[in-house]
C-alpha cells in the first residue's frame, strides 16, 4: 500500500501551487506554504530512496502505482526505481535551497504574485518526468514543466529577456511537436507507449526495423532539451538574462531532466537492441566530444559571470553524454563480463555526474546572483575586491568552482574519474583526451572568475556605489546548503557511487523493472546477445565499504 505514496511527487507540488495561487499578494503566506510543502517533498524523496535501496526479491527496488487500478500497459503507470529515486532526492534539496534564496533575495516585483505558484508548477513537471512510466505522460510532464518555465523566463520583463524568450519558446515548441510525432509513430509501430512494455519488446528482440529511424529522431527531441551539439545555440544567450535564482533553478534541473530521459530511453528501453545502439551510440559519443570541448572554449572567452556559467552548462552536459554513449557503445577487446562491468560503471559515472552537476551548477548561479548584490554587476571588467567584502561568499564560491572543475576530493572529480577511466578501458582515446582537456579549461575559467571578481582590487560600480544591496542571510544559507551537499558527495563519494552503480545495474538489466510494472510472467528470462552475462556480485547500495550482495 505504501508504494502508492509515490503519487505525492505530483500531488504535493500541485497542492502547493494551488494554495500559493489563492494566497496571491500575501508573500509571507506564500513562502510559508512553499516551505512546508518543499520540506514534506524532501521527506517523501528520502523515504523513496531508502525504500528502493533496501528492497528484496525479483522486483526489489521498484515502486509502482497504477492509476485507477488499470493494469499496465493500458493505464497510467508511475514508477520509482533507483535512478528516479536518486534524481528525486537531489532535485528536492535543490528546489528547497533555491526557494529559500528566492524568498530572501528576490524583490516583490520578481518573487511575489504568480512567481511562487509557477515555481511549484515547474517542480511538478520535473518530478512527473522522473516518475512517469510511459512516453505520452512524459510528454505531458514536459509540457507542464515548459509552460511554467515560459512564464518564469520573463520574470522582470527586461527587453533582453523578452528577445531571448522568443528563441527559447520557439525551440521548445518545435521539440514538443517532434516529440509527440515520434510518440505517435512508435505507438503505431509497437502498439504501446508504456516504457516497460517497449523495453520488453526490445529485450525480446521483437523491435521492428521500421522503428529504428523514429527512435533515432528521439535523440533530436531530448538532445534539444539537454542542449547537446548542435542543438545548444539557444542556451548561452538565454540563461544569463534572467534573475540568478531562476537561472540557477533552470541550470540545476531542466537540462538534467533531458539527460535523465536519455538514460531511460537509450540505455534502458533500447540499449539491448544492437541495431539501435550501433546508430545512436556513435552519434552520442561524437556529440559528447564537441559539446564538452567547444562549450568550455566558449566559457573561457566570456567576461561575464553568468555567461561563463551558462556556457559551462553545455560543456558539463558533454560528460553526461559521454557516460550514456559508453553505456551502449560496441566494445572490442574485452570479455563479455568486462564489457558489462565497463558499461555499468560508465552509466553509473553519468548518473553520479548528473547528480553532482545539479547541485554545483545551481550553487554557482546563486553565487553569481550574490556577486551582483554585492558589486552591482557580474561583468568581470567592472567588479573586484569581493574577497574582503564578502569572505563567506568567496569561500563558498571557491569550493563550488573547484568541484565543477573536478579537483579531488570534491564531487566533480569522482564522476569525471570514472568516466575517463571507462572511456580509456573501451579504447575511446580521443574521448578521454577531450574530457581531460575540458576539465583543465573549466578550472581555468573558474580561476578567471575568482581572479577578476574576488582577488583583484575593487573597481567600477563596486567603488562608485557602495550602497549596493549586500547579500542577505537567506541567500548565503541557500548557497551554504548546496555547498555542504556537494561536499557530502565528495567526501562520501563511495556511498553515492554505490547507489549510482545500483541504479545503473537496474537500467542495464531492465527485467526487474518489466516484472514490477507488467508482472513476472512478462519479464524475459534472459537478455539478448552481449547482455546475457549478468554480474554475480551486486553492490549493496547502502554499504559504504563496497560490500557485495550475493
Amino acid at each position: 500500500m505504501s508504494q502508492h505514496l509515490i503519487v505525492l511527487f505530483v500531488v504535493l507540488p500541485m497542492l502547493a501551487g494551488i494554495l500559493s495561487l489563492f494566497a496571491h499578494g500575501r508573500r509571507t503566506l506564500q513562502a510559508f506554504i512553499g516551505l512546508v510543502f518543499l520540506l514534506a517533498n524532501c521527506g517523501v524523496a528520502i523515504w523513496a530512496l531508502i525504500t528502493v535501496c533496501q528492497g528484496h526479491g525479483a522486483d526489489a527496488g521498484i515502486l509502482v502505482s497504477q492509476m485507477g487500478n488499470w493494469p499496465a500497459p493500458f493505464g497510467i503507470t508511475i514508477v520509482v526505481d533507483p535512478l528516479s529515486a536518486l534524481m528525486l532526492g537531489v532535485e528536492s534539496v535543490v528546489c528547497l535551497a533555491v526557494f529559500i534564496y528566492c524568498i530572501s533575495q528576490l524583490s516583490d516585483r520578481f518573487g511575489g504574485g504568480f512567481f511562487q505558484p509557477l515555481y511549484h508548477l515547474l517542480m511538478m513537471g520535473v518530478q512527473w518526468s522522473f516518475i512517469t512510466g510511459d512516453l505520452f505522460n512524459l510528454f505531458v510532464a514536459f509540457e507542464i514543466m515548459l509552460m511554467a518555465s515560459y512564464a518564469m523566463f520573463v520574470v522582470g520583463t527586461t527587453p533582453q529577456q523578452i528577445r531571448q524568450a522568443y528563441k527559447y519558446v520557439i525551440l521548445n515548441l518545435i521539440g514538443s511537436t517532434l516529440f509527440v510525432t515520434c510518440a505517435g509513430l512508435i505507438y503505431g509501430q509497437l502498439g504501446t507507449l508504456n516504457m516497460a512494455d517497449i523495453t520488453r519488446i526490445a529485450v525480446s528482440g521483437q523491435l521492428p526495423v521500421s522503428s529504428i529511424p523514429v527512435i533515432a529522431m528521439l535523440l533530436l527531441v531530448f538532445g534539444g532539451k539537454t542542449a547537446i551539439f548542435p542543438l545548444w545555440y539557444w542556451l548561452p544567450d538565454t540563461y544569463h538574462t534572467m534573475p540568478a535564482a531562476v537561472g540557477g533553478l533552470f541550470a540545476g534541473l531542466l537540462t538534467k531532466v533531458g539527460a535523465y530521459v536519455m538514460i531511460r530511453v537509450f540505455v534502458m528501453m533500447f540499449g539491448s537492441s544492437q541495431e539501435v545502439s550501433s546508430i545512436v551510440a556513435p552519434l552520442i559519443i561524437v556529440s559528447a566530444i564537441v559539446t564538452m570541448f567547444l562549450g568550455v572554449l566558449g566559457a573561457v572567452s566570456m567576461h561575464s559571470v553568468r555567461r561563463i556559467l551558462s556556457i559551462h552548462i553545455i560543456s558539463q552536459v558533454g560528460y553526461m553524454l559521454m557516460g550514456i554513449g559508453l553505456g551502449i557503445a560496441a566494445v572490442s577487446g574485452l570479455t563479455p563480463t568486462q564489457t558489462l562491468i565497463s558499461r555499468e560503471m560508465a552509466v553509473a559515472g553519468a548518473i553520479f555526474f548528473i547528480l553532482h552537476n545539479m547541485v554545483v551548477k545551481c550553487c554557482l548561479f546563486l553565487c553569481g546572483g550574490l556577486m551582483i548584490d554585492h558589486a552591482g554587476s557580474d561583468d568581470l571588467e567592472k567588479i573586484g575586491g569581493l574577497l574582503k567584502r564578502a569572505p563567506w561568499l568567496a569561500a563558498l564560491f571557491m569550493i563550488a568552482a573547484l568541484s565543477l572543475a573536478g579537483l579531488p576530493p570534491l564531487s566533480g572529480f569522482f564522476g569525471k574519474w570514472v568516466l575517463v577511466k571507462e572511456s580509456f578501458n573501451q579504447q575511446q582515446y580521443s574521448l578521454t583526451g577531450f574530457a581531460v582537456a575540458t576539465s583543465l579549461l573549466t578550472l581555468l575559467s573558474m580561476l578567471k572568475i575568482w581572479s577578476y571578481g574576488f582577488w583583484s582590487p575593487p573597481q567600477g560600480k563596486h567603488v562608485e556605489h557602495p550602497e549596493v544591496r549586500p547579500a542577505t542571510a537567506g541567500g548565503l544559507f541557500s548557497v551554504a546548503l548546496l555547498v555542504v551537499f556537494a561536499l557530502s558527495m565528495g567526501f562520501g563519494a563511495q556511498a553515492y557511487m554505490n547507489v549510482s552503480r545500483y541504479a545503473a545495474q537496474r537500467v542495464l538489466d531492465p527485467r526487474p523493472y518489466i516484472a514490477a510494472v507488467l508482472g513476472e510472467q512478462h519479464s524475459p528470462p534472459h537478455l539478448p546477445a552481449e547482455n546475457t552475462v549478468v554480474a554475480a556480485a551486486k553492490l549493496n547500495p547502502l554499504a559504504s565499504n563496497g560490500e557485495v550482495r550475493r
